[in-house]
């Protein structure tokens, strides 16, 4: 089930909660799953990313979690209850020339592989800190634009207008909107010019298209881009 929730003004997120201590039966399982994950996708890195604990006022407050423990909790969900992993990723809503950029995902991903997703996204991780302190999702949201579409924008254009929370699998969307000065041709230009990319196909669609775009696919799209488009009114409520 997804929950949006609103996003507090002057977003901050902190790394100040302790990490659980998950007991050694449930972190040797997580081990073995990225070992078995590894074996198919070699390619996985296991970077540290941010683990919402919880909202007080303006600050997400939480800790930094293995990559190895994600993926093992999607895979385990009953690791949940040790591991207590909740991420939090940046869910890019980019309109271009009056169109919103829309990737599929390449099949062999680790997550949500194959499915149409809101580009660009990507998790929240430590590398990218704010002069306070904090971390930056701004600067992760410029980051994955230059990653995932080839092109850049100010931080300072960029508006997060929602939180969307799925309960099941606890991973947490902060939806963030940017109208870029560009159109979307050279937007998908750019995307095409990538030397790498997470997305097979890129799609840029007419803001008056989006809800038969996104009924058309919606058995093959990331679940959290239905509350995220109908927060941002692209979609009826």
């Amino acid at each position: 089930m997804y929950v949006t929730h609103q996003v507090p003004d002057g977003l901050r997120i902190v790394d100040i909660l302790p990490a659980p201590a998950p007991p050694e039966h449930a972190l040797a399982e997580a081990r073995n799953l990225w070992e078995a994950e590894l074996a198919t996708r070699p390619g996985l890195f296991n970077g540290r990313i941010f683990s919402l604990g919880s909202i007080e006022g303006q600050e997400a407050r939480g800790f930094m979690a293995e990559y190895m423990w994600y993926v093992a909790q999607l895979r385990a969900p009953h690791l949940y209850e040790h591991l207590r992993v909740r991420s939090l990723a940046v869910s890019g809503l980019v309109v271009a020339g009056g169109h919103v950029l829309f990737g599929l995902r390449k099949p062999g991903l680790a997550v949500e592989g194959g499915l149409w997703e809101l580009a660009p996204s990507g998790t929240i991780h430590g590398d990218l800190r704010d002069k306070d302190g904090s971390l930056s999702w701004r600067d992760v949201f410029r980051e994955e634009l230059r990653e995932e579409l080839g092109i850049d924008a100010p931080a300072s254009e960029a508006r997060a207008f929602v939180l969307v929370e799925d309960t099941d699998t606890h991973i947490w969307e902060l939806g963030v909107a940017v109208e870029l000065k560009l159109d979307h041709r050279e937007v998908l230009a750019a995307w095409a010019s990538l030397a790498r990319s997470e997305h097979s196909e890129m799609a840029a669609v007419p803001l008056d298209d989006v809800p038969r775009f996104h009924t058309l696919r919606k058995a093959h799209m990331v679940g959290a881009c239905g509350p995220l488009l109908r927060a941002y009114g692209l979609i009826p409520a």
